[in-house]
Formats: C-alpha cells, sequence, structure tokens
C-alpha cells in the first residue's frame, strides 16, 4: 500500500466524483480507476458505492479515511523534519486562503525574501480545516485563514487584514442600479456562496446574515469552491456573488460591485501559529507580519 494511493483516496473521498479528483490530482482518470480498484482488492472491500449518478463512501470506507489522513499527515511532518534537519531550521511552511493571497500576504513575502534571503518559504493554499489539521499535527509553521468556529486549545492567533465584503454582479443585473444592496433586495435572487465545506461556520454566518426575518429568502448556490470561479459564475449570469472587496481586483470587466448595506460579519484574515513552535524560522517569519488589527 503506497503513499501515493492513499492520497488518491483521500482526494476522491473528499470529492466523491472521478473527473474533478483527477483534475485536483492533475492525473486522468484512468489510473485513478484504477488505483482505487486495486486498493479495495488490497484491502477486500469496495471503499466507495458507485452508481451511474455518484460516488459515495461505503462503511468501509468512511472507516478507513480518517486512518488515511493521519497516515498522510505523519509522512509530512516527517518530511518536513528531515528538511529542517538538513536546512539547519530555515524552512517554514506556510498555509494561506485566497484572500490572504489577495491581499497583503504578497508583500509580506516579498520582503521576506529580500531581508531574509536564506529563509526558505514553503507555501499551500489550504481550507480552513486543513490548516488547523496540519498546524496542531506540525506539518504547517503558519496559516493564515478565518478560524471562525475553530476549537484549539493549542492555537495562538493574531488579526492581521481586515476587509468587507461587497455583491458582486454582472452590469445588466437588477440589482446594479442600486447604489447599495439591502437585505430585503435579496429576495429571490440567485446569491453565489462558496462551498459550505470549504469553511462551514463563515458559510453558516453569512447565510443567516443574509436571510434572517426575511418572507422571501434569496437562493444560494454553493457551486464554487474558490473567489475566482465564483467571478466566473458571475460573468456567465449565474447570479450574484457575496465577496471579500479585495476579489474584485481581478473582476471581468462587465463585472462591477456594490456595498451591502447588511451586518455581515467582516473578513478577518488570522496568522495562526501552534504556540509550542519553537522554530528559529517561525520566530524570524512573525517579526515581518503587519501589526495586530483590532
Amino acid at each position: 500500500m503506497e503513499l501515493t494511493t492513499l492520497r488518491y483516496f483521500v482526494t476522491l473521498a473528499g470529492e466523491l466524483h472521478f473527473r474533478r479528483a483527477a483534475g485536483k490530482l492533475h492525473i486522468t482518470q484512468a489510473p485513478l480507476s484504477t488505483a482505487i480498484r486495486k486498493l479495495e482488492e488490497e484491502l477486500g472491500t469496495a471503499l466507495f458505492i458507485r452508481t451511474s449518478r455518484s460516488v459515495q463512501l461505503s462503511e468501509a470506507g468512511k472507516i478507513f479515511l480518517p486512518e488515511c489522513k493521519t497516515i498522510l499527515a505523519r509522512s509530512e511532518i516527517a518530511v518536513k523534519k528531515v528538511k529542517d534537519f538538513l536546512n539547519g531550521d530555515k524552512i517554514l511552511h506556510i498555509g494561506y486562503n485566497e484572500p490572504a493571497i489577495n491581499t497583503f500576504l504578497p508583500e509580506v513575502l516579498a520582503k521576506i525574501r529580500v531581508e531574509e534571503p536564506d529563509l526558505q518559504l514553503e507555501l499551500r493554499e489550504l481550507e480552513t480545516g486543513q490548516q488547523q489539521m496540519l498546524l496542531e499535527n506540525g506539518a504547517l509553521d503558519i496559516g493564515f485563514m478565518r478560524p471562525l468556529g475553530m476549537n484549539s486549545t493549542v492555537l495562538t492567533a493574531r488579526q492581521v487584514f481586515q476587509e468587507d465584503y461587497l455583491l458582486a454582479m454582472r452590469k445588466d443585473h437588477m440589482l446594479a442600479s442600486l447604489k447599495s444592496v439591502k437585505k430585503e433586495d435579496l429576495a429571490g435572487q440567485q446569491i453565489i456562496l462558496f462551498a459550505r465545506e470549504v469553511n462551514p461556520a463563515v458559510y453558516d454566518h453569512l447565510v443567516a446574515a443574509l436571510s434572517s426575518d426575511q418572507p422571501v429568502l434569496p437562493y444560494f448556490r454553493q457551486d464554487a469552491r474558490n473567489k475566482s470561479s465564483m467571478l466566473a459564475m458571475v460573468h456567465a449570469g449565474f447570479g450574484a456573488a457575496v465577496i471579500p472587496a479585495s476579489c474584485m481586483h481581478s473582476a471581468p470587466d462587465e463585472v462591477i460591485s456594490r456595498p451591502l448595506d447588511i451586518p455581515l460579519p467582516p473578513v478577518n484574515i488570522m496568522a495562526v501559529w501552534e504556540e509550542n513552535n519553537h522554530s528559529a524560522a517561525l520566530k524570524r517569519f512573525l517579526k515581518h507580519l503587519p501589526p495586530e488589527k483590532r
């Protein structure tokens, strides 16, 4: 049983779609299907229930999944420790989300590359839950995320950035004539949000704020996993999207935005690290973060 096969299984378990999982793994669908079939033969049981319309984890697959995640996490820690040893504690493993890389983080990274040229930065775009898990088991040194709803006794967080949400829409959208958008204006509208599994706590806060006390609710779409996909859907006419203001920097020309006259939770980006991580590389990195936002 190889680590690559376990990665294939975990990715397919997350996507529950062979084509999407293959794309995420940067392989074709055929070797993914072959690897999963061989893994099931080795274990002597089906890990997925396949029909013509869906792919679901079997009961055996549900048992196998957390163990695979643990094995893969431990392998990452082992590799990290060897690299850190060989490089004299000069490698920093960084996780980030899309709002962080779209705003303050590139400037921080550019400054560090100039002022700390021997510090090796390894970057990974990860969802909040993934970052938390990797921070707690030592595979990441620091993460940049929205930890709303995160419950951990071993992580330290510092707020480093804050921005507001906007409503992005095509220029010909029926709400485009408004100077700002109120909650009642969203009644019956198709509103594009990121998929709930990306960050359930943030998603639930947004849905509650946008629909509470309304006789006619918006219709929330969860087709997209990131802000670029949300903007593409807006451009294609699927509805209006609630996005952080910074994402409009990359919006197509046909897409505009309006402020939301709705009390939404702000987009707070936190730097998060394990409080007992005494890495010299982490200490050097923390000196270059923006002052804490309050």
